[in-house]
């Protein structure tokens, strides 16, 4: 893996706002960190249909079409599950743009998952990666497929043109200005996701309460882009507080890959129901 490979934080402030995810410096770094971004045999016990597919020689093919590795979440062992995020430069920041597309990749050579690719978008205060819904880009495959690397590099000659759709699709989110219920919609979603639907009505207002709070005055604006990002940094990150049998309770970050995105995509959804209905 050349250095070129993946795209490295500018400032330890940046470094550090990715609590939940993996930057990386060097290529000893990776294959410490990430090994099973390097696996090169799947798990013992997938039987001899499984075809194997180097996660590495994947994002190779996306490096190939202009794309660096922003950062890796999940794949401390061999076999592990792992979601890496991919950011193309000739969408990165221009002209003030706050955020820029990027390219999500899920992967696992044990059997819990299918290559899945995703759309999703970096927002360059936080440092915060978001997952669009399955409405805009979703590719899953099956590890079984003897053309695998080839239905890839098929899917990838037209993702510039879904990239575009949404790029236009947070324009139009950043001009839709949220009501106070529209917010404590995508907080409830949050909630729904992370603890369940048996929650009672103060448990829920409580941690709706964390998942509302702003963290820098960039927060504080009134568009629906931003305040779906408030709610997704804190609904992953943790950090805020709630009282649960009249004891204070801390939020703690979600480490598991499969919980981020299945918290983002239901967020992306819920941004997508409220853009529809305001239509």
């Amino acid at each position: 893996m050349s250095q070129q490979l993946w795209l490295p934080m500018q400032t330890t402030a940046e470094l550090n706002a990715q609590e939940t995810a993996k930057v990386f410096e060097d290529i000893n770094a990776v294959r410490e960190r990430a090994p099973a971004l390097f696996a090169t045999t799947a798990h013992p016990r997938m039987s001899e249909r499984y075809s194997f597919t180097n996660t590495y020689d994947i994002v190779l093919a996306m490096h190939n079409r202009g794309y660096r590795v922003n950062s890796i979440s999940g794949g401390t062992s061999t076999y592990k599950k792992l979601m890496v995020r991919m950011r193309n430069t000739n969408y990165d920041v221009k002209n003030g743009v706050s955020f820029a597309p990027e390219l999500v990749l899920l992967d696992s050579h044990d059997g819990t998952s299918r290559l899945k690719m995703f759309l999703g978008a970096i927002k360059f205060a936080c440092m915060n990666g978001m997952i669009a819904g399955d409405i805009l880009y979703a590719r899953s495959y099956l590890h079984f497929a003897q053309d695998l690397m080839a239905q890839i590099r098929l899917d990838m000659d037209d993702i510039n043109t879904h990239t575009v759709k949404l790029i236009q699709r947070i324009a139009a989110m950043r001009e839709h200005k949220v009501t106070y219920a529209e917010r404590i919609m995508l907080a409830d979603t949050a909630v729904k996701q992370r603890y369940g639907e048996n929650k009672d009505g103060s448990f829920v207002a409580d941690v709706r309460q964390s998942f509302l709070a702003t963290r820098r005055p960039e927060d504080e604006s009134n568009d629906l882009f931003t305040a779906m990002n408030v709610v997704q940094e804190n609904a992953l990150r943790g950090g805020g507080y709630y009282t649960n049998n009249n004891r204070v309770q801390h939020i703690r970050a979600i480490t598991q890959v499969d919980r981020n995105v299945h918290i983002n995509q239901a967020l992306w959804q819920c941004a997508e129901d409220i853009m529809q209905k305001a239509a």
